[in-house]
């Protein structure tokens, strides 16, 4: 499943590329609410845990619909301008329409669009969201059931939750992470004065594609979806704590988002999902198998791999080629002998890539 861009008709001026400390906040708690999400974050999900009393905890806990698995459109910028500072971004989301506000709530309590979730004022429409919410969840049904009990009340609890949470740890934590992703959201302002702007969207991540007419940016990700950026135009939000996840928002009526990582994935290249099937298919192969734990220990030959595995070398060296294809054995040679050996960080790392791959 794919997440499309069509950029066909789209000029700079639909693109609008800054930070957003709402949507860090929000990868903050989405962190705090799924850490087995994100394992590389386990020192700072310590710390700010150790600074968030038993209240606020609570008041979480009740909210985590909203950024436990599906990220809330309503908690990323709706409309411009960007880099703005957090106190400004919750008066903006106090402010919005209760319609629109009711609306984008339902839909990330119920983690996905649905038909009449534009119209919640329908007392059967009401029922209905709520016992969807509550065959995904108990904690979904009962968010659901205050959402549509009170709307205002909910939304000011809301908004009161974040502020804590701002004064809690986001404030120190925005002032660390802050300059990066400002100084990043200001590298993708000058690429897109220079480069196409489908250049631009497949730069933020190693796993998107581009194709020609028309023009189109390809995302991998488990869901699919489609959207016109110069019928809406597109936000370019860059975010430290949401790695390694992409997020792609294309709601209707709605700029697009794409939230994207602002520099990790630059030191730990993300790998191909085709690549990481043809790796566990290359070593899942009996004989390949074997072969890997002979070639772990010390470089060998190609006559001495056979003579341990009692086969022919030319079954070896078709084991060997197919192992080297998807970079795991490597060759070198001394003289008039070729030595293999196996590429042990790459295999010790392929449990993480399979990881992060189905998280993405």
């Amino acid at each position: 499943m794919v997440v499309t861009l069509d950029v066909d008709e789209a000029l700079p001026v639909h693109f609008t590329a800054g930070a957003s400390p709402m949507s860090e906040l929000l990868a903050c708690l989405h962190a705090l609410a799924e850490p087995e999400h994100h394992p590389e974050s386990r020192a700072w999900l310590t710390s700010a845990r150790e600074r968030i009393p038993d209240s606020l905890v609570q008041r979480l806990n009740h909210y985590a619909p909203l950024w436990a698995r599906y990220r809330c459109r309503l908690l990323f910028p709706l409309r411009g301008p960007l880099d703005r500072d957090l106190p400004a971004e919750l008066r903006t989301l106090a402010g919005y329409d209760q319609r629109m506000f009711v609306s984008l709530a339902a839909s990330g309590i119920r983690g996905t669009s649905f038909e009449g979730v534009d119209d919640l004022h329908d007392t059967v429409r009401q029922q209905a969201f709520i016992k969807a919410s509550e065959r995904r969840s108990f904690s979904r049904g009962e968010l659901a059931r205050a959402l549509i009990d009170d709307p205002e009340a909910f939304r000011a609890g809301l908004v009161e939750t974040l502020e804590r949470c701002a004064d809690t740890f986001f404030e120190a934590e925005w002032r660390r992470v802050g300059p990066h992703l400002k100084d990043t959201a200001a590298r993708v302002r000058g690429q897109l004065r220079r480069e196409p702007p489908a250049a631009v969207l497949a730069s933020v991540t190693p796993t998107a594609s581009v194709t020609e007419r028309p023009t189109r940016v390809r995302y991998d990700k488990l869901q699919s979806a489609f959207g016109k950026v110069s019928d809406h135009g597109c936000f370019l939000v860059p975010t430290l704590h949401g790695w390694p996840h992409l997020i792609l928002k294309l709601d209707p009526g709605l700029p697009f988002v794409v939230h994207f990582v602002g520099g990790d994935w630059e030191q730990r290249p993300a790998v191909p999902q085709s690549l990481i099937r043809d790796r566990l298919a290359a070593i899942a192969e009996p004989g390949r198998f074997e072969m890997c734990r002979h070639l772990l220990g010390e470089p060998i030959t190609t006559s001495e791999l056979a003579v341990r595995m009692g086969i022919s070398e030319p079954q070896v060296s078709r084991h060997l080629k197919r192992l080297r294809q998807v970079g795991l054995v490597t060759s070198r040679r001394e003289g008039r002998m070729i030595y293999h050996r196996l590429h042990a960080q790459l295999l010790l790392g392929l449990g993480s890539d399979v990881l992060t791959t189905i998280m993405r």
